[in-house]
């Protein structure tokens, strides 16, 4: 009895190192699509100062 509550609380630990691991990446995927999306939002505000400066000249 004693070995299969020592396998319960050493799979459980494992559990719990592996969930912070995920929650660690999944705190740096959502940093990462963050910074994408501020990305995507500079280069709209270029391509849009783009088109107006090139619908100015004309």
């Amino acid at each position: 009895m004693y070995v299969g509550v020592f396998d319960l609380n050493q799979r459980l630990e494992q559990t719990r190192k592996v969930l912070r691991e995920k929650q660690h990446l999944k705190k740096l995927i959502e940093e990462d699509i963050k910074e994408l999306e501020k990305d995507v939002q500079d280069l709209e505000a270029m391509t849009d100062k783009s088109k107006y400066a090139t619908s100015v000249q004309r």
